[in-house]
């Protein structure tokens, strides 16, 4: 059981740095609008990803949904809501960065997405005095978010962006944060259909599967909708036809990567045995945090911003990483 817990935990730091990294590809395609490479995304993240997965994993996965078929609709509605927070969390990156925007969308994303299982699962678990560190770690976290939101606003007056609106993708941000754990809720909703798969022949550690492919089928109509009319919009979808092979692979390895971070996710979760979907969310997220910081630093997303922007979003990162050992420590 231990080795489990240990398989797990890796499995899901390993989620977090693919989650915190899997927007950089799009910095080689800076040709592209962001609809160019959003739109690529959605179909390999939430399309062909999610039904190579089910095909090789989940045995008679028709039975599966048509036994759970309330169960179902439940999660596709949760989809639709987290896809409005998918599109929502790629503008955010798309206005304030991977170093700036990540920290702030994962930080709300951690706190609800902790939070909330707990509150559907078992609420009375809140009150038992080893849980007390749940809502301690979460007035932490958002200590750090106001930290970032405070150094952003520095670092974006001594950009010289053209065209940057701090405000506006602050607004963005907080707004794909607080839908975000919608993906977690359905996680957590999916349970009957993962229970499901294995009685139908699914391997425990793959159940999650059948449970994603719907949350994301839902959510890639969300956003396939919204970039198709972008596309249109700005005239964007024939710089399709003067790319090359790269932009396309760049755009997908977003994908590959974002769905391997979910991929790993639930197979760790389901190491990891109770609250998991509130513990091993937090540590996702925080290790999310650390890898989008490296990264956008990296790129040089900070290089103009002041020491006392620098030191503020460095005591953001702090309080975030913080906020999320102390809410993992429930851990039994």
């Amino acid at each position: 059981m231990e080795l489990s817990i240990y398989s797990g935990f890796l499995f899901i730091l390993i989620s977090g740095t693919f989650s915190g990294i899997f927007s950089t590809p799009f910095n080689r395609n800076k040709q592209w609008a962001w609809e160019n490479n959003w739109l690529i995304w959605s179909m390999v993240a939430l399309i062909i990803c999610p039904f190579i997965a089910v095909y090789f994993t989940i045995p008679n996965v028709f039975a599966v949904y048509s036994s759970n078929l309330s169960t179902t609709a439940i999660i596709a509605a949760f989809g639709v809501i987290w896809g409005i927070s998918a599109l929502l969390f790629g503008k955010g990156i798309d206005f304030l960065g991977v170093s700036l925007a990540i920290p702030i969308m994962q930080g709300l994303i951690s706190s609800i997405g902790t939070i909330v299982p707990f509150l559907i699962n078992s609420p009375s678990d809140l009150l038992n005095p080893a849980y007390y560190n749940i809502p301690l770690g979460v007035l932490v976290i958002l200590a750090g978010i106001i930290l970032y939101a405070i150094a952003g606003k520095g670092k974006d007056k001594a950009s010289n962006k053209p065209g940057s609106n701090f405000k506006v993708g602050l607004i963005i941000c907080i707004l794909a944060g607080v839908f975000g754990p919608m993906i977690n809720f359905g996680f957590v909703f999916g349970e009957p259909l993962q229970d499901t798969a294995i009685q139908l022949g699914a391997e425990s550690i793959y159940s999650a599967n059948a449970t994603w492919a719907v949350i994301f089928t839902t959510g890639f109509i969300v956003n396939a909708l919204q970039c198709i009319f972008l596309l249109k919009k700005n005239k964007t979808m024939a710089l399709y036809k003067r790319a090359t092979f790269s932009n396309y692979l760049w755009a997908a390895m977003a994908g590959i990567l974002w769905y391997g971070s979910i991929l790993l996710y639930g197979m760790g979760c389901n190491f990891m045995g109770e609250h998991a979907a509130s513990i091993g969310w937090a540590i996702m997220q925080a290790t999310a945090i650390l890898a989008s910081n490296v990264a956008g630093i990296i790129m040089g997303e900070w290089k103009n911003a002041s020491k006392a922007s620098l030191i503020k979003m460095a005591g953001g990162m702090c309080f975030l990483i913080l906020g999320v050992i102390i809410i993992s420590m429930s851990t039994k």
